[in-house]
């Protein structure tokens, strides 16, 4: 997690294609770089355990 709450948002706030793992705007609809329609968003927490 960053500092400040602008920084969360521009690092977390975005989709995530499953295809090419390219990072698009979090309106997107299909991919930027690949033009694939399945899109998850970022996970928010860490994954280490």
């Amino acid at each position: 997690m960053a500092r400040f709450k602008e920084a969360d948002d521009r690092l977390l706030n975005k989709k995530i294609c499953l295809s090419c793992y390219a990072r698009n705007a979090i309106k997107a609809t299909r991919c930027r770089k690949c033009g694939y329609t399945q899109l998850r968003m970022k996970a928010k927490e860490s994954r280490k355990a």
